[in-house]
């Protein structure tokens, strides 16, 4: 597709970096418009937010390096190039929450109730993201034959060039789309604090999973069959099954 915006002079903006600004942008924006002031203030608010989004990429780009370690090899310095694509959305997820945790326990802010708010968020974001995906050519799909195949033949894509492949990275785009609306809507609904934030634990533990099998780029160790990322569905399902479960006890006993 177009990996690169427009350049000028030694000036270059990456169309991956620019979605994915688009998208921290908009999933900030969209907190700060429907969360309650009760939950948190909105200094509280955008101070979480600057820290989770350096939180996600750092834990994005560490876990990419992890699992493409002979990229690196011979240039060391492209580490930091993050720009260009290179991200792990479940390495950015897991050091994110993990920040969010703490700071939440720090400044005494109802976890649940924020996770909540965050939740839809999190799939506006991701959206734009895959979009990005897309623009650069990583995270490509496995070749096909499909009617709405992509054939990426520009010289800076990521992607493998010239042959028709799944456009995975619209399938996972428009999947999270579909999250956000539907948490969006939820959150409108009286239910236990953490529910939310629960179902999209699952949701997109789900997507992902499925979604792996059609990814056609370096997948990283496989155990069992499968990816990492796949291993790491299975435990947020696992997780997310559990908080709703132990919502739902608690509904009961309302």
């Amino acid at each position: 597709m177009h990996p690169i915006l427009f350049s000028f002079g030694n000036f270059t903006v990456y169309t991956y970096g620019l979605f994915v600004a688009v998208g921290f942008f908009t999933a900030t924006l969209y907190v700060a418009k429907t969360v309650k002031s009760d939950i948190i203030s909105q200094d509280n608010l955008y101070s979480l937010f600057l820290y989770t989004i350096v939180a996600a990429i750092v834990g994005a780009r560490i876990l990419y390096i992890l699992t493409n370690l002979g990229e690196f090899a011979g240039a060391p310095l492209d580490i930091f190039k993050i720009w260009q694509g290179g991200l792990v959305y479940y390495g950015g997820f897991i050091v994110a929450v993990l920040y969010v945790i703490w700071y939440a326990k720090r400044k005494k802010i109802p976890l649940a109730r924020l996770s909540d708010a965050i939740a839809p968020a999190l799939g506006l974001g991701h959206f734009f993201g895959r979009l990005g995906c897309f623009f650069a050519g990583c995270c490509y799909g496995k070749e096909c034959s499909l009617p709405w195949s992509v054939v990426f033949n520009n010289t800076d894509t990521l992607a493998l060039r010239g042959v028709h492949l799944h456009p995975v990275q619209i399938y996972e785009a428009l999947g999270n789309l579909m999250i956000f609306v539907i948490l969006h809507f939820y959150n409108k609904k009286e239910h236990i604090a953490g529910k939310t934030f629960a179902l999209y634990l699952i949701i997109y533990a789900v997507l992902r999973f499925s979604l792996e099998f059609f990814r056609g780029d370096f997948r990283g160790a496989t155990f069992a069959g499968l990816s990492i990322a796949q291993l790491v569905s299975i435990i947020l399902l696992a997780a997310g099954s559990i908080i709703i479960l132990r919502a739902n006890k608690k509904w009961k006993k309302k």
